[in-house]
Order: structure tokens, then C-alpha cells, then sequence
């Protein structure tokens, strides 16, 4: 055996106790952080609620100045509505205001007048002709 091999096998043993060393500190330090945590545990227990003997804080009114929005979205659906009947008008080009344009009203009476004509029998008896005679030029 050689001088080498003999410092080999001490300083193998030199590792091994270092190593149980820092690890029998490491034992010791967990249970004292065990015992620390305990102690905190005991003085102020956080599950309970400590009643105060404060009245409570009624608001009565609120007046607010600012409101700062950062986000809004507004979402519509759109999926299953239907259209019955759609009127109205669809001007392209110069308008000249409602005097030039004829108003719904005026045409719904006009096509009830037509309809109540044809229903009228004439209270004449027989055809009713018009002659004219025809101009010369």
C-alpha cells in the first residue's frame, strides 16, 4: 500500500464527518424553526376574529366626481331577431325637406279612396261616355 492510498481512506473519512456535521446543523435548525412557528401560533391566533368595541360606520350619501372606466364591452346578439315589416324612406342625393316629398299618410287615404271607388256601384243607369271632338291644327 502506498503512501497515497493511505491519505486517500483519512481524508474519505475527513469528508464523511463534514458532511454529518452540517447535516446534524440542519436537523437543529429545522426544529428550532418549529419551535418559533409554535410560539407564533400560541400569541396571536389568526383563525379567531377579535370583536373591537368600535360602532360600526354607517355611509349615508356618497357624492362621486371622476369615474375612470378602463374597460367596457358591450356585446350584442343579434342571432335570432327577425324582421316582420320595414318601411320607411331612403333619400340618395339633394333633399330638399318634407314639402317636396310625399308623406305616408297621404298615400295609405289615397289607395282607401281608390278601393271604396271600385267597391261603389254608379248610382247612374248605363255607361257614362265622354266624346270630344278632335281639334285641327
Amino acid at each position: 500500500m502506498s503512501l497515497k492510498d493511505l491519505f486517500l481512506i483519512f481524508r474519505k473519512n475527513d469528508v464523511e464527518k463534514e458532511l454529518k456535521k452540517k447535516l446534524f446543523s440542519l436537523e437543529m435548525n429545522i426544529e428550532e424553526m418549529k419551535k418559533t412557528l409554535q410560539g407564533f401560533q400560541e400569541q396571536g391566533l389568526p383563525g379567531k376574529v377579535i370583536p373591537s368595541k368600535d360602532p360600526p360606520i354607517i355611509i349615508e350619501k356618497i357624492n362621486i366626481e371622476k369615474i375612470i372606466l378602463d374597460k367596457y364591452e358591450l356585446n350584442n346578439n343579434f342571432g335570432q331577431l327577425g324582421i316582420k315589416e320595414l318601411k320607411g324612406k331612403l333619400n340618395i342625393g339633394a333633399t330638399y325637406g318634407s314639402e317636396f316629398t310625399p308623406k305616408l299618410d297621404d298615400e295609405v287615404k289615397v289607395e282607401n279612396n281608390q278601393k271604396e271607388k271600385l267597391k261603389k256601384p254608379s248610382s247612374e243607369k248605363g255607361p257614362r261616355v265622354n266624346i270630344q271632338a278632335k281639334k285641327e291644327i
